[in-house]
Formats: structure tokens, sequence, C-alpha cells
């Protein structure tokens, strides 16, 4: 990442690690089984959505956090990818971050990624499976959380 602001470039580079350590985690191999056959291609991201729902529900100063991001993304954008850029505006505009926290928030989030892939998938009827089952995806969470934790030191 040549030419690119060191901090930017370090903080790419361990959202992508922890992004190949998650997919490679068995313990995200397992809760995508459980949404396999109502999701298919997309159990990943109903996972990755139902994980960020956690986080933002556990996370002891949300609000501080969403700030810190979106200032982050907004001073560094000529410094991001487009395709992050564009991302980051959904993000700012819908408080998704913020929102994750609240399963009707993070059902109207996931509907709105409906929308946006052409109605590929039912993404918003996933927070169905999420409240029925939510002991089970919150137990998962919490293991993967804390080896994650133990990997990257946070």
């Amino acid at each position: 990442m040549e030419g690119v602001n060191p901090f930017v470039a370090d903080g790419v580079r361990l959202h992508r690690d922890i992004d190949s350590y998650t997919d490679s985690h068995p313990l995200i191999k397992e809760a995508k089984t459980i949404v396999r056959t109502d999701f298919k291609l997309f159990s990943g991201i109903v996972i990755d959505m139902f994980f960020d729902h956690f986080v933002a529900k556990n996370h002891t100063s949300l609000e501080h956090h969403v700030k810190y991001v979106y200032d982050s993304g907004k001073i560094h954008a000529s410094e991001l990818p487009e395709s992050f850029n564009k991302v980051l505006y959904y993000m700012v505009k819908f408080n998704w971050l913020q929102a994750y926290a609240e399963k009707d928030k993070l059902r109207a989030i996931m509907l709105q990624m409906r929308k946006r892939i052409g109605d590929k998938s039912p993404l918003d009827k996933a927070v169905d499976i999420l409240i029925q089952e939510e002991n089970l995806f919150d137990k998962i969470f919490q293991e993967f959380w804390i080896d994650a934790q133990k990997k990257f030191n946070f």
C-alpha cells in the first residue's frame, strides 16, 4: 500500500487479517451451517451481520466507537478504496454501526442490503432465525470472540 497513510494502511491490513481469520475459523463455519439452507451463498453475510449485532449489543462505549469509525472514514476518504467509500456512505446515512445493536434496526439494514443485491436472498428474514436461535448464536459468538481477542490482542 505504497503512498497511503501508514495509519490507514495498517488499518486496512488488520481488517483483511481479521476477515481472513474469521472466514476460516471453525466456529464461523459451524454458524454458517445453521443458516446455509435458507441463505446458501449469503450465509457468510448473515453470520457476519449476526456477529456485528453481538459486538454492538455488548460494546461498552458504542456511541464513542461509532463516532470514531465514521469520523476516521471521512477524514481518510481520499486514501480509502472507492468501494469502501460507497459502503461508508450507507453506513453513515443509516447509522449501521449503532443500529446493529437492535434487532428491528438490523432487520431494516438487512432489507436494504437485500434490495441492493437485487432480491437474490431474503436477508431480512435472517433476523427471525437470530431471534429463534439467539442463545446458540450468542454462545458461538462468545467463543469466537475470545479466540479473536487472543489472536489480535484487542
